[in-house]
């Protein structure tokens, strides 16, 4: 039996108990500020970083002037400029592979132009050549060129085959072949099963692209190709496999690898992997296992968008009715949103949740009072941020269906900043600009454009990287690619394919998407997860940036010219490990990759031999 003075006590310290969870969650309620976006930077001055990039981006201008093969040895340099120059051989400054090394060099700070040809450079000062010549092997007259590339090469050019030669080319030029590393060409055109990615060229695992359990429908690569065996002295990054377990390793398809010839090193990509955008990951790993070391600026920015994010109005609810049993607005506050959040806690994203508070504007139902505060709130909370999506299914204007969006986030939330904003067209972005003037980052389906680049004005433009919907073999090795050149991942998820499905099939939907971003991105999770504001600030920052490296010994020196509060940088080391770092925080993304997150323009980084351990 309780005694009064115990059962007064437990009485007393449960109703402490119960105020103390009720005052905290009126405490947390009161003071969420969900009228406002928490993720609006304060102080960045974007018309300054813009100001910054397009000097940059002149400076970067004229030094491709100064490469023509007549002026390069009066070109008037600093030393440390002379390690940026690139050059492109093809015929055509305009093609898709032309277009891929423009965007890397504008990433990587570099100056380059295109050759048509190289006959003229063998005439210049070996301390002239220039550090990097990149080729389009099947635009190139090998008669003529090939004496060329072997004296450059010879001299310590470093050669990128971005597309190699076509086999008819290489199987009667000898010469060649011996710089390029090839012993013999097996086949001009065969089927394989699948491909080998090796690690420590590209940030993230390992792969093996081949049909088998657990990757059912998932392979979408060019199965056809030639078959080049490579001789000594050659480093294999991708490898064709075959089904025929009694191939050796060393007889199989090279895809790509490098090799060594004279004073240079020669990289070769079969196929047409750098006609796509992703390219620039294929030419940035080249470029890290050329030398001992490699340091470049990155974003460090890995997004997840739910664009076209429903549940306010309770249109096409008959169909959801039919379907869920619940209508659009409950359906996705207690359903939708739940099972997404369950997926961000596991996955960390933070999320980018673009709006459409209407998808039909001629329905006459218009969106639920209090439900843009209720995401709003929950958004404060931790989860992310809110923007505008474009998308409908009705035939008014965008101006008309901005205007009626722009009412309903006034009455729900007049001081919530919207800075992001998803287009179903890229060409959109003039009209969201003039009508959201806060908007300062657009996302954009996958397109054959730049992942990230400035629009007209100071805008600036994401590509969607990928669907959540679909994560094929193809889509890995462009995902590794970008993460490996910029540091980034804009994955969206069309969330009008909940609000109007073709299926009603929600929990495959849910649980095609979660497995994809929970399973495919935890490779790099050495990355930081932002939101589209967060990413648009560190976009700028990498646009505005230049920067100069060199070793000495075994320290390696950064400086960076235009620093502004924060910056980041990849090294990658091929046979050191990192001792001690001043002016960045350091994370080792595995297989020689670290990830530099910098505080001081000038970096100094001590490393030592590294470490083999042998059982």
């Amino acid at each position: 039996m309780v005694s009064k003075r115990n059962f007064f006590t437990m009485l007393i310290l449960l109703l402490i108990l119960i105020f103390m969870f009720m005052f905290s969650g009126v405490l947390k309620q009161e003071l969420n500020e969900y009228g406002t976006n928490s993720r609006a930077e304060q102080g960045v001055e974007r018309g300054e970083l813009k100001e910054r990039y397009d000097v940059l981006n002149d400076k970067l201008a004229k030094e491709a002037r100064a490469l023509s093969y007549q002026r390069i040895e009066k070109a008037d340099y600093e030393e440390d400029d002379f390690d940026k120059r690139v050059i492109f051989l093809g015929r055509d400054n305009g093609s898709d592979i032309a277009k891929v090394v423009g965007s890397w060099c504008r990433y990587m700070k570099r100056p380059m132009i295109t050759y048509y040809t190289l006959q003229g450079l063998t005439e210049i000062d070996t301390a002239d050549v220039p550090e990097v010549i990149i080729v389009d092997g099947e635009a190139v007259n090998w008669e003529k060129e090939t004496q060329s590339l072997l004296t450059l090469t010879e001299r310590g050019a470093c050669v990128i085959f971005a597309r190699t030669p076509l086999p008819k080319e290489l199987k009667k030029n000898d010469a060649l072949r011996e710089m390029m590393g090839i012993k013999e060409v097996y086949s001009e055109d065969i089927a394989i099963d699948g491909i080998r990615l090796f690690p420590e060229f590209f940030v993230g695992n390992e792969e093996e692209y081949m049909d088998g359990p657990g990757k059912e429908n998932r392979q979408d690569l060019d199965l056809t190709l030639p078959w080049y065996v490579t001789g000594e002295g050659t480093k294999i990054y991708m490898m064709g496999l075959v089904q025929d377990r009694t191939w050796k390793n060393e007889s199989l398809p090279s895809i790509v690898w490098r090799h060594a010839y004279g004073e240079g090193k020669v990289f070769c990509i079969v196929g047409d992997y750098l006609t796509k955008e992703s390219g620039i990951g294929f030419l940035t790993a080249c470029m890290g296992e050329k030398d001992s070391y490699d340091i470049y600026p990155v974003i460090n920015a890995q997004n997840l968008v739910l664009a076209n994010y429903g549940g306010f109005s309770d249109e096409n609810s008959e169909i959801l009715e039919n379907l869920y049993d619940r209508r659009q607005v409950p359906f996705f506050r207690d359903v939708v949103w739940s099972s997404t959040i369950a997926m961000t806690e596991r996955s960390k994203d933070k999320i980018s949740l673009l709006v459409s508070p209407q998808m039909d504007y001629t329905d006459d139902i218009e969106p639920t009072q209090n439900m843009l505060i209720y995401y709003l709130r929950l958004l404060n909370e931790g989860y992310g941020e809110a923007g505008v999506s474009t998308k409908q299914t009705s035939s008014i204007s965008l101006s008309e269906k901005l205007a009626k969006d722009k009412v309903y986030w006034q009455s729900e939330a007049s001081d919530y900043v919207l800075q992001s904003a998803y287009l179903e067209q890229a060409d959109q972005y003039e009209e969201v600009a003039r009508l959201l003037p806060d908007v300062k980052t657009v996302v954009v389906d996958k397109t054959e454009g730049e992942p990230v680049s400035y629009l007209d004005g100071n805008l600036t433009c994401q590509v969607a990287t990928s669907d959540a919907m679909t994560y094929t073999f193809m889509d890995d090795i462009c995902q590794k690619s970008y993460e490996t050149a910029l540091g980034y991942s804009n994955i969206v998820m069309d969330m009008s394919l909940v609000s109007h499905p073709k299926s009603g099939d929600y929990s495959g939907f849910s649980r095609t998407t979660s497995g994809n971003v929970i399973t495919y991105w935890k490779q790099f999770s050495g990355f930081a997860k932002t939101t589209l504001s967060e990413s648009d600030v560190r976009i700028r920052r990498f646009f505005a940036l230049d920067y100069m490296d060199g070793r000495k010994g075994n320290e390696i020196t950064l400086h960076i010219d235009g620093f502004d509060e924060q910056a980041f940088f990849i090294l990658k080391l091929n046979r050191d490990e990192i001792k001690e770092v001043t002016g960045a925080q350091i994370t080792n993304l595995k297989n020689g990759f670290y990830l530099l997150d910098v505080s001081s323009p000038d970096v100094v980084i001590k490393v030592k031999e590294r470490t083999l351990f042998y059982r």
